[in-house]
């Protein structure tokens, strides 16, 4: 990974600015082969992979399957969402689908407690669902 000239932190591999310092950003890599041309980062051949390919649509598509098993799903999704994955897509993609389920569960517990705290039990809520329809 190349570092920035100006405050010596960590740039990433499209960065064309320093995140830290907002210093312009030259990157240079150096070839497999061991030879020290510097060339532009920006000119690497993709076809290696990497953790900034795009994921593709039944990547995803398999992913979401996954996650939406209902153990090792939620196992998965924390691990990849840790970092267990090299694709930075599929890694977002565990973190935001945690934080869906966060949610969820939130707003789950709280009309719970809204619905106990109303005094209305779930015969009574029974008996006015079969009212309403």
């Amino acid at each position: 990974m190349a570092v920035c000239d100006n405050c010596g932190k960590p740039v990433y591999r499209l960065d064309r600015t320093c995140a830290n310092c907002g210093a312009s950003v030259t990157q240079y890599a150096q070839s497999s082969y061991g030879d020290s041309r510097g060339r532009s980062r920006l000119n690497d051949d993709f076809s290696q992979s990497s953790s900034y390919d795009v994921l593709s649509t039944w990547g995803f598509v398999g992913s979401m399957v996954v996650m939406s098993l209902p153990l090792i799903g939620f196992i998965m999704t924390i691990v990849w969402a840790s970092g267990g994955t090299s694709n930075l897509n599929r890694r977002n993609l565990a973190r935001g689908y945690l934080l869906i389920m966060g949610l969820g569960i939130l707003l789950s517990i709280i009309m719970a407690l809204a619905l106990a705290s109303s005094g209305i039990s779930l015969n009574q809520l029974y008996q006015l669902n079969n009212l309403i329809y």
